[in-house]
């Protein structure tokens, strides 16, 4: 009986640490499933982005946070040393290649370039972009679209210059 019962509290106790593994996985995946969740991104321009590298002294920063809802995208793009700006997008496109526009951030809710004459230094455009805003591959798409492409590692910011209309300063959104 007194065996019975040490062979009992053994199983018991290698029961227990399988459940508590069990456990510590199904967390694990949990926060997996929260990675694969992600509403943050951001991203550091530069030259050196560019796929055709540019010279310059110019650099930003952009920042996106997707509403609890995922139907609002809020966006703040920063530029610091960048001259005759022109527009900023969201292009579809791997780190290394080229795409096409998918949503505009400046101007805002644009369509065609409006240029800032002369240096440029601070926050170019602060807004919350929606479906309606997509443009380009992703016109009438859903803002699931567009975060699976942040998500994916599949989208860059471009901001445009006179001197440089295609792009003075990339950065690959993460």
């Amino acid at each position: 009986m007194s065996h019975r019962s040490n062979w009992s509290r053994r199983e018991t106790l290698r029961t227990g640490a399988i459940v508590s593994g069990g456990l510590l996985s199904g967390a694990s995946a949990a926060g997996i499933a929260v990675a694969k969740e992600k509403r943050n991104f951001r991203t550091h321009l530069s030259g050196d982005e560019e796929v055709d590298a540019v010279e310059t002294d110019a650099q930003g920063q952009a920042t996106f946070q997707l509403d609890k809802a995922g139907d609002e995208l809020r966006y703040r793009l920063i530029v610091a040393n960048i001259d005759d700006v022109s527009m900023a997008h969201i292009h579809s496109a791997p780190a290394g290649s080229n795409g096409p526009a998918v949503a505009w951030l400046y101007p805002e809710g644009g369509s065609s370039p409006e240029l800032i004459p002369g240096r440029f230094d601070g926050v170019l455009a602060e807004a919350t972009l929606t479906a309606d805003d997509l443009v380009g591959p992703l016109d009438g798409g859903t803002m699931n679209d567009l975060v699976a492409l942040l998500r994916a590692g599949g989208a860059y910011v471009n901001v445009h210059t006179e001197a440089h209309p295609g792009g003075e300063v990339r950065g690959q959104i993460r």
